[in-house]
């Protein structure tokens, strides 16, 4: 097993959502509470982090690369992840025009207290933002720096791991339970829906894993899982009784980070019902995606089902909610 850099408070509480479940019908909703991994590096991003922050400590390097959206999560617990450890931090961050947004709010904020430095691109940029990293890997090397470089919501083998230690910090927590509830998140970048998978493979209870895209087709996010299966190969034997988790495309809506009035209606009456902050590009619109799919009757034979909060939270004050009474 590769090492670890312990940064998240852990584990993270199972709590039950009981004013939204008698809401909303279906199934009784359990909320796995990643937004309290720690403060400034609350969320599911962190877990990835400590795999990577352990490897590139033992490569020798002092600066972390990584890239991301103007909001991105990832970037935000890097850059944090970074001033705690001491490394440097250099981050790739994707903006409508590939120039600074007037404003700093949310993670962007983050991001600059941090202290990391920030190149701004554009989306077609960001398309070969691999390339750009190894450049600036190379760049650093020049001038004598060692840098790691850890891949969009560090979504590759070593991220992976985080998830399936989480994935088995979930089991443990139900393993008592007389049926064993399926798992709701909301899917991107890939490394948390494989690492769940891996986790709910090696289990003794197995459960089962439903990712909810919030921008990609689900085709582009079993590509992304099928990279990650085969870095994963070179490392160590997929379980026997792996089942590939399902995916949907289905509320992806106006795609990443575009969220219609209803989706943010669902998501005020969700923090109204639970306390808890649902963020417009990711966890709100997987609490959309599953009240939808409760409407519908979709999950009408589940008992119990365990929404897993990946955090988010700062995204909230970056977003406009004019569109809906508050």
């Amino acid at each position: 097993m590769a090492e670890r850099t312990h940064l998240a408070q852990l584990p993270t509480p199972l709590e039950p959502l009981d004013r939204l479940s008698a809401e909303w019908g279906g199934p009784r909703i359990w909320v796995k509470r990643d937004d309290l991994t720690g403060f400034g590096l609350s969320g599911n991003k962190v877990r990835k982090i400590e795999y990577h922050a352990a490897a590139a400590t033992a490569a020798g390097a002092t600066v972390l690369i990584t890239a991301g959206a103007e909001q991105s999560n990832h970037c935000r617990a890097t850059a944090l992840a970074a001033a705690k450890l001491g490394f440097d931090c250099e981050l790739f961050l994707r903006t409508a025009d590939g120039q600074p947004p007037q404003r700093a709010l949310g993670n962007h904020l983050l991001h600059r207290l941090s202290g990391a430095t920030l190149h701004f691109v554009t989306a077609d940029q960001y398309k070969e933002r691999r390339e750009l990293m190894a450049t600036r890997l190379d760049e650093l090397a020049a001038a004598g720096l060692s840098a790691w470089v850890i891949p969009e919501g560090a979504s590759d083998y070593l991220g992976m791991l985080g998830f399936a230690a989480a994935g088995a910090e979930l089991a443990h927590q139900i393993s008592d339970w007389r049926t064993i509830p399926p798992i709701w998140h909301a899917a991107s970048s890939g490394g948390t829906t494989a690492g769940l998978a891996m986790a709910a493979a090696e289990a003794d209870h197995p459960f089962f894993v439903f990712g909810m895209s919030v921008g990609d087709t689900a085709g582009e996010l079993n590509d992304r899982m099928d990279t990650i299966w085969e870095e994963t190969k070179q490392h160590r034997d997929l379980p026997s009784n792996f089942v590939t988790p399902q995916l949907t495309d289905q509320y992806v809506g106006g795609g990443y980070a575009v969220v219609s009035r209803e989706e943010l209606e669902c998501q005020l009456q969700a923090t109204r019902l639970t306390g808890l902050l649902f963020d417009p590009v990711y966890t709100g619109k997987a609490i959309y995606g599953l009240r939808q799919e409760i409407r519908r009757g979709a999950l009408d034979h589940v008992s119990d089902l365990v929404f897993w909060h990946t955090g988010g939270g700062f995204g909230v004050f970056a977003h406009d909610f004019s569109g809906v009474a508050i």
